[in-house]
């Protein structure tokens, strides 16, 4: 009798499995066939590869198809866009239909986190995006410009105090760089990045996003499971970063609001971006909520320094393993300070135009996101896959995966998708096809700090290569970078470890 109960269960369970991973068979939808639990996603849970190169591996399989039909972990059925007009579709025409991006944050657990414009949902995105806008105009990021020129002098000093090991990890130099630049133009504060080994940025904050034993789960939790995620009461920011974070800028605003009411001091004393968010919130004539602006600095923090240290590091190793593009920049770059006398500034920037291009094309080969995944808000019809075909109407709650890395790699978008060909990105920028580049995102949501990010990171790069030439350091000669199979975000599994020549 036992043994008949338990064959009895087997068959259902074997039977619920069946019919779950005929779903897309059942709605006429062509994809890849799924596993139990891990769906299409068996190679990224073993920590074979990165989830963005499974997306992109399908998307090759399917080059006939507009979208294509997959299972996520736990077989979760998704739509994995394929052709640019899909992407258009759901990112761009009907963004109403997909206004959520998936990144399960739990608000409670990390309600600072939970102000980010690319994490938050619903309304809270929109009024979360509007608050930041404002202060990243161009004149804004000008008007920033002399905290990141202060600091650019200070990574000048640090590189040349370590000439004589003249082995650097990229990501931590610049992730050095970020920090003070965000310490300072965001906080008003001297985050000691170079100086202080100890100091609470470097701490807590620098290798916050760095591959570790624990990466692959976090990007289980963060990308398919929010179950998972408050099973272990996992948190985005950990709990004690959190509380530093609040304590620091619950002060600043304290000491700035306090100084104001008690003694009317000049609003303008201040230049950064909590002052810039406080200023806004008065000539709307609205209260300045604490909670929201320490909400908004972790944005700063978190988006400000991780992605442009990414693209800083990736594209000083792209200028050493590809010399005569880096020469390209180097000229480009005494040039134009030439004709500034030799000033780093913000007009200066402006006219570098290959290095803007080598860093789009940099974005384009290491963009910090592989995948983005949208939220289906509301039910939306897809046109059939192929000709004489059925159309599916993607359900409320459905993800749709917009695969980044397959599109940048795609050669019939960017022919010899492999090679760094900055070339692609010289022009005008508006006059390129929407979605085939999507290095800041694409859309309503596309990022509102990029213009910001871009200044911080080409002033970093002008400072280094202005005084030396980038090389692949000799204990990484004839090692191929490596890319981390576990974590959500790009991030180099060993380092990319470079030196520095000085230039005649």
């Amino acid at each position: 009798m036992l043994m008949l109960l338990f064959v009895t269960l087997g068959l259902i369970v074997f039977g619920y499995f069946l019919w779950k991973y005929t779903y897309w068979q059942r709605h006429g939808v062509k994809g890849p066939r799924g596993w139990p639990l891990v769906g299409s996603m068996w190679s990224f849970v073993t920590a074979r590869q990165h989830y963005g190169d499974v997306y992109h591996k399908i998307y090759n399989e399917y080059p006939e198809l507009p979208y294509i039909g997959i299972y996520r972990l736990f077989g979760e059925p998704a739509i994995l866009l394929r052709s640019t007009d899909m992407l258009k579709e759901v990112m761009i025409r009907n963004f109403q239909h997909f206004q959520d991006n998936v990144l399960w944050v739990c608000p409670k657990r990390d309600p600072v986190v939970w102000c980010n414009p690319f994490i938050a949902k619903g309304e809270k995105w929109r009024k979360m995006r509007s608050e930041l806008v404002p202060i990243f105009t161009p004149n804004k990021v000008k008007s920033s410009f002399p905290h990141i020129e202060n600091v650019c002098r200070k990574l000048m000093v640090y590189v040349q105090e370590n000439m004589k090991t003249n082995c650097f990890e990229a990501k931590d130099l610049f992730s050095k760089y970020t920090l003070d630049v965000i310490a300072s133009s965001a906080y008003g504060l001297d985050g000691e990045t170079f100086t202080n080994t100890n100091s609470d940025f470097t701490t807590l904050v620098e290798h916050l996003f760095m591959p570790n034993p624990f990466s692959l789960l976090d990007s289980i939790v963060l990308l398919f499971s929010p179950t998972l995620g408050n099973l272990i009461k996992y948190t985005y920011i950990p709990k004690n970063v959190a509380n530093w974070l609040e304590s620091i800028i619950m002060n600043i605003l304290s000491l700035r609001l306090d100084k104001e009411e008690k003694q009317h001091l000049n609003k303008m004393e201040h230049s950064d971006f909590i002052q810039w968010l406080i200023e806004n919130k008065r000539k709307q004539n609205e209260p300045v909520d604490k909670a929201t602006i320490v909400g908004h600095c972790s944005t700063f923090l978190i988006e400000g320094f991780e992605t442009s240290s990414s693209l800083m590091a990736f594209a000083l190793y792209q200028y050493a393993i590809n010399p005569m593009e880096q020469q390209k920049v180097l000229n480009e770059i005494d040039e134009v300070l030439k004709r500034h006398d030799g000033k780093l500034c913000y007009e200066a920037l402006q006219e570098m135009s290959y290095l803007e291009a080598s860093l789009y094309e940099t974005l384009r080969l290491h963009a910090p996101m592989m995948a983005l995944l949208k939220h289906c808000t509301k039910s939306f019809e897809l046109p059939p896959q192929q000709s004489g075909g059925h159309s599916f109407r993607i359900p409320e709650g459905m993800v749709c995966i917009v695969p980044v890395k397959a599109v940048h790699y795609d050669p019939d978008i960017y022919p010899e998708p492999l090679s760094f060909q900055p070339e692609r990105f010289m022009g005008d920028k508006d006059k390129r096809p929407p979605c085939t580049f999507l290095g800041f995102g694409e859309g309503p949501r596309m990022c509102p700090g990029g213009r910001f990010g871009l200044a911080q990171s080409k002033a970093g790069i002008v400072t280094v290569l202005s005084k030396y030439s980038v090389h692949v350091a000799d204990k990484a000669q004839g090692k191929p970078l490596k890319i981390s199979p576990t974590t959500f975000l790009t991030a180099p599994e060993n380092g990319i470890w470079l030196k520095f020549k000085e230039r005649k």
